[in-house]
């Protein structure tokens, strides 16, 4: 006599099972009842998986000569992504999943919101109005989440001479993909004159929605809910001389690698105690290796930074072990690696987005 059982889990035992999977699986996953259908496309899930993929960053780098871009799942392991367009892209940020591109060609007019895991993409054309006797010398970006509004915002930060004088201005626009408008933003006068560099290079502290990134001798931050600039001078000249890394996230702080004023160690800084315009700067500790570090691009966590060495070479280097690690990349000519960012996959699927065959 035949039997039959069947078994059933309940629906938050499957929505907690379901959180911890790449998204690859989880698209699949879709297909296989209404049921799962639901939960999979729900916000709450959304965000509760986000969450857990934050907890497993991984590299993301861009060859801009070579338009290819590199995920690194663990450090014997990485996966070429398929770039969304044939631009040439010499910049990305990463924010909750989600991928800002700038297209150098256009110099930062043209840029994508670009999800790799869901291959999803977003085409921002961002035309900016001048003056006729504007001319643009500089454009930078950087890229975050506002909690506040749940809202992916980028501020486009672009440096203008005018062709009737050798003055210098410094625009600031800020881009809501909630209204899918850039709008002017305010520069103070202690910024208007400032050397800047963002593009990748930016920090989001996620408990205060602040962004920050760097000057030349100095931190900036942008308050994306108040729309507010900040700036904080490097720990200069007492103790250090040089910066020697991009602006970093290290467990949560804002962070700093700087050269020591002999030039004999680099140490890890972080901007700490941040309140009524009080800067207080940390040394967390001395980076000590038998290959020489030249520019450290990346906190990757658990310890692993991503750095460079003089002869412009990536690597891996564990700070607690004092352990470095080559960088295992498929055989070919990589020319330059102009950004590395920290990504997380998500399922963040921001509105407007497309898959990448309608935008062929």
């Amino acid at each position: 006599m035949a039997s039959s059982c069947s078994y059933h889990f309940p629906q938050d035992l499957i929505f907690e099972i379901l959180s911890y999977l790449p998204v690859k699986s989880l698209l699949r996953f879709r297909s296989v009842c209404k049921s799962w259908l639901s939960i999979i496309s729900d916000q709450q899930f959304i965000n509760a998986h986000l969450t857990n993929s934050q907890k497993k960053p991984a590299p993301l780098i861009l060859d801009k000569y070579f338009h290819r871009v590199y995920q690194l799942d663990t450090l014997e392991e990485s996966v070429r992504l398929k770039l969304p367009s044939k631009g040439r892209f010499d910049c990305i940020s990463s924010c909750s999943g989600l991928v800002c591109l700038a297209d150098s060609d256009f110099h930062n007019n043209v840029m994508y919101l670009w999800n790799p895991a869901t291959k999803q993409l977003k085409k921002l054309l961002t035309v900016r109005r001048r003056r006729e006797d504007q001319e643009v010398l500089l454009s930078d970006f950087v890229f975050g989440y506002d909690s506040t509004c749940n809202d992916y915002k980028l501020l486009r930060l672009t440096r203008v001479s005018y062709t009737n004088s050798f003055d210098e201005l410094i625009l600031a626009e800020l881009y809501s993909s909630k209204t899918e408008n850039f709008k002017e933003i305010n520069v103070p006068e202690n910024l208007k004159n400032i050397a800047f560099g963002t593009n990748e290079k930016c920090v989001l502290d996620l408990k205060t929605g602040v962004l920050y990134f760097e000057g030349f001798d100095e931190l900036i931050s942008f308050d994306m809910d108040k729309e507010v600039f900040g700036v904080y001078p490097f720990p200069f000249p007492d103790h250090v001389q040089h910066s020697k890394s991009n602006v970093l996230d290290f467990e949560g702080s804002a962070a700093m690698v700087f050269e020591a004023v002999d030039g004999s160690v680099l140490s890890l800084w972080t901007l700490d105690n941040v309140c009524d315009d009080k800067v207080a700067w940390t040394k967390k500790f001395n980076f000590e290796a038998d290959v020489k570090i030249d520019w450290v691009c990346l906190y990757w966590g658990a310890g692993q930074f991503v750095a460079k060495n003089d002869e412009g070479l990536i690597f891996f280097y564990d700070y607690k072990k004092k352990d470095v690690k080559k960088l295992l990349l498929p055989p070919g000519d990589f020319e330059d690696f102009s950004s590395v960012v920290k990504y997380t996959e998500s399922l963040v699927s921001p509105e407007g987005f497309q898959g990448f065959e309608l935008l062929n």
